[in-house]
């Protein structure tokens, strides 16, 4: 009877073999699904042994799919997500909304913009790697978040850019030889911090990091107080809820990033994610008012 048990089929290892199907590799279906590629083999010897046939034949170095096998499993799995949906519209609470911290501020002003909806949503707010768990943890229905270089990107990717700011003194360190730019920064295993070291790894620049965080608030209040530069979002140089006054582009370019939607279709059709997603989008994208940039240029402080 235990043995009857271990080889039944789970809704797992039905999603395992549909990753299958449609990446028609393993190595794909395991990226897919985010497991290794003996769990996605396990989940395939599980399903041969239930149905008594193979679900795919390799031919050279291409798999084969069987066509008659991989209908029958994505039935199933079609009619799960639909039995899950029942009583959702009768029990609907409130969509959970996960929003990293460098975009939280821009969501939260034009949150108007998003009309009926704003009253269904409940926004959480955290950095890039503590949203990303709870996404996956089931905690949240849908998530705006930074990602990483080589994370596959979803449907909803958007670019993202932000310039090194701060006030002028700050050059004065890149006047004496030894002394480091003082730099205010993202975690370095965060996205944003990621590609900002990289910027600065490329163009050489000589550094001091006097601060990591990861709430964009506290890094303009350091930006502000004249403690150091950090790479902050276009937006913020136009929004009525920060002061940059004294402030200027320290270094010439920008980091460009990406950021992407990620959405339950359980919870979340696709119409809201993409309101929500548009609305970002387009407010990251909007160019604002130009912010003054200090002089001299990089090449002068290599």
């Amino acid at each position: 009877m235990s043995g009857h048990r271990q080889d039944g089929l789970s809704f797992a290892t039905l999603r395992a073999a549909e990753a299958v199907i449609e990446t028609k590799s393993l190595t794909g279906a395991a990226l897919k699904l985010g497991i290794s590629q003996p769990a996605i083999s396990m989940h395939l010897g599980r399903l041969e042994r239930a149905i008594g046939t193979s679900l795919i034949k390799k031919v050279g170095n291409k798999i084969i799919v069987k066509e008659e096998i991989s209908r029958l499993i994505r039935q199933v799995l079609d009619l799960e997500r639909r039995l899950k949906t029942v009583g959702y519209e009768r029990n609907m609470s409130k969509l959970k909304v996960g929003i990293c911290t460098y975009c939280a501020p821009l969501l939260v002003e034009r949150r108007n913009t998003l009309g009926k909806m704003r009253e269904s949503l409940t926004l959480r707010i955290a950095d890039s790697r503590r949203l990303e768990e709870m996404y996956e943890q089931g905690e949240l229905d849908a998530v705006f978040r930074a990602l990483y270089p080589s994370e596959i990107a979803p449907d909803l990717t958007t670019e993202f850019s932000m310039k090194w700011v701060g006030e002028k003194h700050l050059l004065d360190f890149m006047k004496h030889d030894g002394q480091g730019l003082p730099l205010v920064l993202p975690s370095p295993h965060s996205p944003p911090g990621g590609v900002a070291r990289e910027w600065l790894r490329r163009q050489e620049v000589v550094y001091d990091v006097v601060g990591e965080v990861d709430d964009i608030m506290t890094a303009i209040r350091l930006v502000s107080s004249g403690i150091a530069l950090s790479p902050l979002p276009a937006y913020v140089r136009d929004s009525p809820s920060v002061n940059l006054n004294g402030c200027a582009q320290i270094l010439p370019g920008q980091l460009d990033a990406r950021y992407g939607m990620f959405f339950d279709e359980r919870r979340f059709n696709l119409r809201a994610a993409l309101d929500i997603f548009e609305l970002l989008k387009d407010e990251l994208a909007r160019v604002p008012p130009l912010l003054e940039v200090a002089r001299p240029s990089l090449a002068a402080h290599q």
